[in-house]
This record gives C-alpha cells, sequence and structure tokens, in this order.
C-alpha cells in the first residue's frame, strides 16, 4: 500500500471514528433516559472502543506522514 493511500484511509478513518465516538456520546449521556440499561452499557463500552480505534488511526496517520517525510502534526 502507498504512503498516500495510507495516510488517506488513516484521515478517513479518523473521521469515522469521531462520528461515531460522538453519535454513541450522545445516546449514552443524552438519550440514557429513553434506552434499555443494557444499550446504555453498550453506548459507553462503544465510547471505550470507539476513542481506541481512533487513536490507532491517528498513529497510522504518523507512520504514513513520517514515510513520506511530513511533519508530524
Amino acid at each position: 500500500m502507498s504512503n498516500q493511500r495510507l495516510l488517506s484511509l488513516a484521515n478517513l478513518s479518523m473521521v469515522v471514528f469521531m462520528v461515531l465516538f460522538c453519535g454513541s456520546l450522545s445516546m449514552a449521556w443524552l438519550g440514557e433516559q429513553s434506552l434499555s440499561v443494557g444499550t446504555t452499557v453498550f453506548m459507553h463500552i462503544t465510547l471505550v472502543l470507539t476513542a481506541a480505534l481512533f487513536k490507532l488511526a491517528y498513529v497510522v496517520r504518523l507512520i504514513a506522514q513520517d514515510r513520506m517525510g511530513q511533519p508530524l502534526v
């Protein structure tokens, strides 16, 4: 896989995981009164997983930038 493709994939992954994180955050904290306990617990677990996957995508982004000689931001 080329470094440019890896960078694009990592950026897209970061956006997707951020959207999923915000959705589960709103369901877990703002809509908890209308959800069952099991669904609320699932949303809290989803928060942890999406945050971890976002961080992993960021590390992949840094690796791609390093290989391309770009400054790490």
